[in-house]
Order: structure tokens, then C-alpha cells, then sequence
């Protein structure tokens, strides 16, 4: 029995994300809160006209709030991903998610939840095309806002920073041109020395090298 990608339908022999789907929705979960923090630049409209300015006066009106911005930072973005998480965990028969935090971190903390779970997402979830589906519908959304995000650089693979409880952290770690030192965005492990991109690069998934 052959089955069809959620969203561009294409044949599968199973599951339900094909690869190049499942692909461009890591890189989007990966964009996203970049776009959440390129959004806050763009919460008040700009001026009308060339040369018109805002009276300084203290009786003048502030300038409004965009409400698309407004929705999309504050509830949007951090929802949207939060929802999705929390039916994958249903599907799952695990429990609830703990949403704690600011909204900025709502929004890593979902996105990363999200993107690693996508290898079981794309081969067992039936709602895999609608959760990609949505998710390119709000990346559209921002990026329709914020224009094209900064060149983001190349991949060099997972942070492999172990915490307290013995879990490796996996976020993406990303390489731009010149750079001798390299933050992880999540767990905030510093890569700097020849001997820490040694153990970053050996420590790498088979699948990621």
C-alpha cells in the first residue's frame, strides 16, 4: 500500500512527509526564532510619506501598533508551534509540554522540540502535511513583514554540549564566513579552540557527517 506526502502529495512508500518536505520544514523550524526576534524592528508602522515626521509634541498620539506584527509576536508564533507540539505528544501518548518562560524562548524551545522530532513526525504522524503546511503559512506571514532574514551561514552540525541531567543539547550549529568562535543559540555552549571543533565534529551524528 503506497501512502502521499501530506503536503506536496507526493507518492511515498510510506508515511506521511516526503524527505524534501521534511527538509524545508526543519529549516523553517530552525528560522523561526530568528523571525520572532526580526519582527519586534517592525511592531510600529512607518511614517506615512517621505518627508513626514511624528510631532514631538506631547499631545500628539503615539504611533499605532501593526496588529499582524502584534499577532504573530505575541501569541502567533509561540502558539502555533506550542499546539503542534502538544498534539505530536498526544499522538505520542506522552503528557503535556511545560511552557514556561518568555515568548522568545516559548518560541526555541518548540521550534527545537519540533525539528528534532521530525524523523518520527514525517514517518508516523498523520497531520505531518498540516503541521508543515502551517508552519510555511506563518513563515510566509514574517517573511512578508521582515523581507529575506540575513544569510545564515553554513552548517557545521549539532551542538553536542551535555547538560546537568546528561542530555546532549543538538541544536544547529552555524558558521559564518570569518568566524573563530561559535555560540550555541540554545544551550549557549562556546566553541572556540582547535580542540573544541575537534570534539564538535566527532562527536557528530553518522547521518549528520
Amino acid at each position: 500500500m503506497t501512502a502521499a506526502c501530506g503536503l506536496c502529495e507526493r507518492a511515498l512508500d510510506h508515511g506521511y512527509l516526503c524527505p524534501g518536505d521534511t527538509l524545508a520544514l526543519a529549516e523553517r523550524l530552525e528560522r523561526m526564532p530568528k523571525l520572532y526576534a526580526a519582527l519586534a524592528g517592525f511592531l510600529t508602522p512607518a511614517v506615512r510619506g517621505g518627508g513626514e515626521r511624528v510631532s514631538a509634541s506631547r499631545t500628539a498620539p503615539g504611533l499605532p501598533v501593526d496588529e499582524a506584527v502584534l499577532d504573530l509576536r505575541y501569541g502567533g508564533i509561540a502558539l502555533v508551534l506550542e499546539g503542534w507540539r502538544s498534539d505530536v505528544q498526544r499522538v505520542r501518548g506522552w503528557g503535556e509540554p511545560a511552557v514556561t518562560g518568555s515568548v522568545e524562548r516559548r518560541v526555541l524551545a518548540a521550534a527545537r522540540w519540533i525539528g528534532m522530532s521530525l524523523d518520527w513526525i514525517a514517518a508516523a504522524y498523520p497531520a505531518a502535511g498540516d503541521l508543515a503546511r502551517e508552519v510555511r503559512e506563518m513563515e510566509g506571514a514574517a517573511l512578508s513583514i521582515v523581507g529575506a532574514l540575513p544569510e545564515r551561514g553554513r552548517r557545521i552540525g549539532q551542538c553536542v554540549s551535555i547538560d546537568a541531567s546528561g542530555v546532549i543539547c543538538g541544536a544547529v550549529i552555524r558558521h559564518q564566513p570569518g568566524q573563530t568562535r561559535l555560540v550555541c543559540e540554545w544551550c549557549h555552549a562556546v566553541y572556540a579552540t582547535e580542540q573544541d571543533w575537534l570534539l564538535l565534529l566527532h562527536h557528530q551524528p553518522k547521518e549528520s557527517v
